[in-house]
């Protein structure tokens, strides 16, 4: 069969989604298994392909079936847009949706233009429907693959694949005209890997445990290493839920890393009680490579972290970021504000990032995203269900603040530390040296971002735009 897999076009027009702009990690990973199979595969990403591109590949490529992801839940709309594109090109092509968000909230993607929805891990799911297809029988027949005949009954979940090591390789080669402008900020090229997958915590704000329910399983060393080695990219930003999930097993990596003398930059995230509790694991990993970590302090003090469930506390955050930056290690922290900030709460949080002198913080606004056990218990609380406006950027909880002084603060938090996005030598250098790699493209479009999330204006057009507590 002709497969074509899309990554839709982004639902937000700023924030860390376009700051940070990687591969479409999840369609290559399904569509290795088909290739395999003997299905003829396309991968099209409309985050940085012009949008034309759906029509020439619909009309060159006339695909049996087309795959869409739909992970976040900002990608609905745009999703759903895809969709009925395409079923209005073809009525006849098969057309389902996987991802993070379609996998817990089925019912929003199970449109007319959909012909499936496939529910939870999908390089096992995925192949089977396409070899199902292919033979002419029944898609509802394939376990974890929801369709208008059996949603209401006969739908058989498919569990998690207790072995990852299974799977093989992602078909990167299928972006090979993309990789350069995948990103991270202004690092780039930067490909994309997982070394492990899943988490075994239940921050209350977070859906990937409830979607992994609560396991997680790590790739082996040697496979890891294998596919590290095959990757050309020397930016890698490991994409796994907790980095160092298992110690035993990034240590053997490490040290195989050493071993064969792979020179690669490595970004990653994870939790601050990991870091702390493995110093000389994160050590190790400084010395093959390790630059970035994202750390999810979320919260300055313990009431805080125990408000979002983080099972955590504040002196380990602090550790953790000392840690770091003791070891040459960039920390970039992540903090949830929350609508119910005051004056005060801006400003303490200001302060604690000056004082740590933290480089690059993120911070985004506590969002009810679907599927979480915030969602659950302030749903009611909402002034809008615009999936548009669920992009962590955005108020969609009542602000305590009057909203635009609301963003007038959370605008400025992105005034401190960010250096390199600014207008000055610094930046000068960054675009230098993208510019040396043939992306100058990249610093400028994330200085422009910058910009923009540093603008009170910028968050307050949405809730204009779609008559959102204004």
């Amino acid at each position: 069969m002709r497969v074509l897999l899309v990554q839709p076009p982004q639902g937000t027009s700023f924030g860390i989604s376009k700051i940070v702009t990687t591969e479409p990690l999840g369609l290559e990973s399904i569509a290795s298994p088909m290739l395999l199979n003997g299905h003829e595969v396309r991968i099209i990403d409309l985050k940085v392909e012009n949008p034309l591109r759906l029509d020439e590949e619909l009309k060159r490529f006339f695909p049996d079936a087309v795959g869409i992801s739909c992970s976040f839940t900002t990608d609905v709309y745009p999703s759903l847009g895809i969709a009925d594109h395409v079923k209005s090109y073809s009525k006849s092509t098969f057309v389902f949706v996987g991802g993070h968000h379609a996998s817990l909230l089925p019912s929003d993607l199970l449109t007319p233009s959909v012909d499936a929805v496939v529910i939870g891990e999908g390089e096992e799911t995925g192949v089977e429907l396409v070899d199902q297809l292919e033979r002419g029988d029944d898609p509802s027949r394939v376990k974890g693959v929801m369709t208008h005949q059996n949603r209401a009954y006969g739908f058989t979940p498919r569990g998690l694949v207790r072995d990852i090591n299974e799977f093989p390789p992602p078909a990167r080669h299928l972006t090979r005209h993309l990789r350069r402008k995948y990103h991270m900020g202004f690092d780039a090229p930067m490909a994309t890997m997982e070394t492990s997958r899943g988490c075994p915590f239940d921050c209350n704000f977070c859906s990937v445990w409830v979607f992994f329910n609560r396991k997680a399983r790590v790739k082996s060393p040697e496979k890891a290493l294998e596919e590290i080695a095959g990757i050309e990219e020397k930016e890698i930003f490991l994409t796994d839920d907790i980095a160092f999930i298992n110690r035993k097993e990034a240590e053997r990596l490490a040290i195989l890393l050493k071993e064969n003398k792979i020179k690669k930059a490595y970004t990653c995230e994870t939790r601050a009680d990991l870091i702390v509790r493995n110093a000389d694991l994160i050590k190790l990993w400084r010395e093959v490579g390790l630059k970035n970590v994202f750390v999810g302090v979320e919260k300055i003090d313990d009431e805080g972290l125990k408000s979002v469930n983080k099972r955590t506390k504040a002196s380990t955050n602090d550790k953790a970021l000392d840690i770091l930056k003791s070891m040459g290690i960039k920390p970039i922290a992540t903090f949830i504000v929350d609508p119910m900030f005051t004056e005060e709460d801006f400003d303490r949080l200001k302060e604690y990032v000056i004082k740590n002198e933290l480089i690059a913080p993120a911070y985004t606004i506590l969002t009810p995203l679907p599927g979480t056990e915030v969602y659950e218990a302030r749903k009611n609380e909402l002034i809008t269900t615009n999936y548009l406006m669920f992009d962590l950027l955005h108020a969609v909880l009542p602000t305590r603040l009057p909203l635009e002084r609301f963003y007038e603060r959370f605008a400025d938090l992105y005034n401190l530390g960010h250096l390199n996005a600014k207008l000055s030598p610094r930046f000068i250098l960054r675009l230098l040296k993208n510019l040396k790699r043939m992306n100058p493209g990249i610093a400028i479009k994330v200085f422009r971002l910058m910009n923009m999330m540093r603008n009170p204006q910028s968050y307050l057009k949405a809730h204009r735009e779609f008559g959102v507590g204004w």
